[in-house]
């Protein structure tokens, strides 16, 4: 439960039996703070173009029964149990730009909550819409500078106009990396504060609403999958320990979490990550569910290899 109290002008939430004390994995929490840093960005400079090369500062800490993100219009919060991302010289830039013409009379804080507005609009739109992005062919204008959507339903929500226009623009990939962490017994609750300065007003995506945002509908979903959260297509960042390396079929084996996975380079052949073999390392590139057949999703996902990065050094290198 979020009370009018609770420090910042925003807040983005994972809770569910999943998340009994807060904690998650430290690759759901980044792909959580990088998308709720593109999308504040994107809403951000959309109001103020002058805007966009100044950095937000997001106090980050985890409460009992959930991880919370709280947006924070300045300053720094110093507590115990709190990480900050940003920098305050950052905020202090910000400041600098009010008095451009940019903001005219808006404040950092302003523009901040607008953008969360806008944010949390968007997700209700999409859920209201179950994904279908296809506004613009019925559209209802009452006036007082709303637009209305209507669903398949005949349902109609309504959202401001000039939100309806940067809708339009937003890159899908944003709401598919923040929404990523999404899973059974783990849902993401983005909430705003009031106008007014009161209660928060908030919205939810939960794992049957996953789809609506980019990812593969949950009644697709297999559960025999391993690792049913790295989906095909996503640029992944996997740290394990190169196990095995095989000239002929030019593939590697990354042990990650219990489980061997097959790497393909996606460019040239495996002798350049020679170095890496049998090391523990940062391995990046994009996952493929399609890698054998085109049409069918393969249970263990294969990474299409960019870079690999050794985390140790062996001055015993073995030969292929």
């Amino acid at each position: 439960m979020i009370d009018a109290d609770s420090s910042g002008v925003g807040y983005l939430k994972l809770y569910g039996e999943a998340v009994p004390t807060g904690v998650i994995s430290a690759s759901a929490a980044g792909n959580v703070l990088l998308g709720l840093d593109d999308c504040i960005k994107y809403f951000c400079r959309r109001q103020a173009p002058g805007l966009a090369a100044v950095d937000y500062e997001i106090p980050v800490k985890t409460a009992e029964g959930s991880w919370i993100v709280w947006i924070q219009e300045h300053g720094m919060l110093v507590a115990s149990g709190v990480v900050t991302i940003g920098a305050g010289a950052y905020v202090k830039k910000a400041a600098e730009k009010m008095a451009e013409k940019d903001f005219k009379d808006i404040g950092l804080s302003d523009v901040v909550r607008k953008s969360l507005d806008a944010f949390k609009k968007l997700i209700d739109v999409l859920k209201h819409t179950k994904g279908n992005r296809e506004w613009a062919s019925d559209l209802h204008w009452p006036g007082a500078g709303v637009v209305g959507i209507k669903n398949e339903s005949g349902e109609i929500i309504y959202v401001p106009i000039e939100y309806l226009k940067w809708y339009m623009e937003i890159p899908s990939t944003m709401l598919k990396r923040i929404s990523s962490t999404v899973r059974e017994g783990r849902s993401l609750e983005i909430g705003v504060r009031s106008g007014d300065g009161g209660s928060f007003e908030a919205t939810t995506i939960t794992v049957a609403e996953k789809s609506f945002f980019g990812h593969q509908p949950a009644a697709n979903d297999d559960g025999d999958l391993l690792f049913p959260e790295l989906e095909h297509g996503d640029e992944v960042r996997l740290e394990g320990r190169l196990t095995r390396g095989n000239e002929n079929a030019n593939s590697l084996g990354l042990e990650y979490h219990g489980h061997v996975l097959n790497c393909v380079p996606g460019v040239g052949n495996i002798k350049q990550y020679k170095p890496a073999l049998f090391l523990h390392c940062v391995v990046e590139g994009t996952v493929s569910r399609l890698y054998k057949q085109s049409h069918v999703a393969e249970r263990r996902p294969t990474i299409i290899v960019s870079d690999i990065t050794p985390l140790e050094s062996d001055d015993q290198l073995t030969l292929l």
